[in-house]
C-alpha cells in the first residue's frame, strides 16, 4: 500500500513539479508521464507484489546484505526487507527523474534508458534478495559479476549515445 502510494506522487506531475521546480526557474525539460516511467513504475509494483507473494514463506529476519562471499552480515526485521528496496526504487525514479530535467541528454532516450535499466537491476537485486531469504541458492559471485557487466554496458551505451554518436 506505501509503496502503491508513493507511486502515485511519482507518477502525479503537480506533485513531481513542486518537487523540482525552484521558484522563478524553468525548467530544461518537460515533466511528463513517459513510456520509461510507465515501465519503471510497473518493475517498481511487481517487485512489491513479488515480497507481498513470499510474506509468509520468509523468515522474521532478513538478510539484505552478503559478503562478497555470499555470506550475509546485515539483517533487518520482515516488513523492512520486504519494503525497503521498492521505497528505494521510487526514491531512486524519483532523484533520476529531476536530475534528468535539469541536466537532460543529448539523446533523450538516454535517459529513458538508463532509468528503465536502473529500475530493472534494483528489481533483480530484491529478488535474489527474496530468493536467498527463501532458501534458495544465490550464486553471489556470479551476482557480483553480473552487476560489474551491467554498470559497463549501461555506462557504455550512455557514453557512446551522449559522445561518440550524439
Amino acid at each position: 500500500m506505501v509503496v502503491a502510494t508513493a507511486l502515485l506522487v511519482v507518477l502525479s506531475r503537480t506533485a513531481a513539479e513542486n518537487l523540482f521546480t525552484r521558484r522563478n526557474e524553468t525548467p530544461t525539460m518537460p515533466l511528463h508521464r513517459s513510456h520509461a516511467d510507465m515501465v519503471s513504475a510497473l518493475i517498481i509494483v511487481l517487485t512489491a507484489l513479488a515480497g507481498a507473494a513470499v510474506w509468509s514463506h520468509l523468515p522474521a529476519e532478513i538478510a539484505i546484505h552478503f559478503s562478497a562471499s555470499g555470506t550475509p552480515d546485515n539483517h533487518v526485521s520482515k516488513p523492512v526487507g520486504v519494503a525497503l528496496l521498492p521505497a528505494l526504487m521510487v526514491g531512486t525514479l524519483l532523484i533520476l527523474k529531476g536530475a534528468f530535467r535539469y541536466d537532460p541528454p543529448d539523446t533523450p532516450r538516454v535517459a529513458a534508458t538508463i532509468t528503465v535499466a536502473t529500475i530493472a537491476f534494483m528489481g533483480a537485486i530484491h529478488g535474489l534478495v527474496l530468493a536467498w531469504n527463501l532458501g534458495y541458492p544465490v550464486p553471489f559471485d556470479l551476482a557480483l559479476v553480473g552487476s560489474l557487466v551491467w554498470a559497463v554496458f549501461v555506462i557504455g551505451y550512455a557514453v557512446r549515445a551522449e559522445y561518440v554518436h550524439g
